[in-house]
């Protein structure tokens, strides 16, 4: 007789992954989306590059590849909060900047919920995949707690893809027309992440993994 608890708890790992499923086509549907919307120009915007990490992220079947888990979870789930702290601060920047990189004609409801979606959703869409998939992801890290790969997961990896986009875009000052603070100013908070990484690495230490 199949115990119910046992039954329970496949139940719910098996409508975890259903859940990532879709968080993951509705990942690479959005960023395909808002590539083609915009003529490729938003490929080089860093959100555009976290949200390619989430998705990433999102297409991997956990239980079958731990190292990859390892590998691309922390950056991820760090990502989705540095970057959402790092917007609220290029927005106190720059108030109007959704507006002036929209393309001309587009709905300001548009322009705002799009926002909402790229910069916030991947946080909740973690929280989700956080509670559904708690115990495969302790069994990711399970005999990897080193140093090297709490560095890695908390701030590490998502700061290296960071200063990868910095070396490839340029003036990240000019790509989000910041104008109320000098680009040396916007560049340095976002670097010492006093609205971006210290929120993602407030959020993972707090977090049950």
């Amino acid at each position: 007789m199949v115990n119910n608890d046992d039954k329970y708890a496949k139940s719910k790992a098996q409508n975890g992954l259903m859940v990532r499923q879709i968080t993951f086509y509705m990942l690479l549907f959005s960023y395909i989306a808002d590539v083609f919307a915009s003529k490729a120009e938003t490929m080089m915007h860093l959100t555009m590059w976290s949200w390619f990490l989430h998705t990433l992220y999102f297409q991997l079947h956990l239980p079958s590849h731990p190292g990859l888990v390892r590998l691309l979870h922390g950056p991820s789930f760090a990502g989705a909060h540095a970057l959402f702290g790092m917007y609220c601060w290029t927005l106190l920047v720059n108030p109007s900047m959704e507006f002036d990189l929209a393309p001309e004609g587009r709905a300001r409801w548009v322009t705002v919920l799009r926002a909402f979606w790229l910069h916030a959703a991947p946080v909740f869409m973690h929280r989700i995949d956080t509670m559904n998939q708690i115990e495969i992801l302790r069994n990711a890290y399970r005999g990897h707690d080193t140093v090297l790969l709490q560095l890695w997961a908390s701030v590490c990896g998502y700061f290296a893809m960071g200063l990868t986009w910095e070396q490839v875009n340029g003036d990240a000052s000019g790509t989000y027309n910041v104008t109320r603070v000098s680009p040396e100013v916007f560049v340095a908070v976002s670097k010492v992440s006093a609205l971006g990484h210290v929120l993602c690495v407030s959020s993972f230490s707090r977090d049950p993994v």
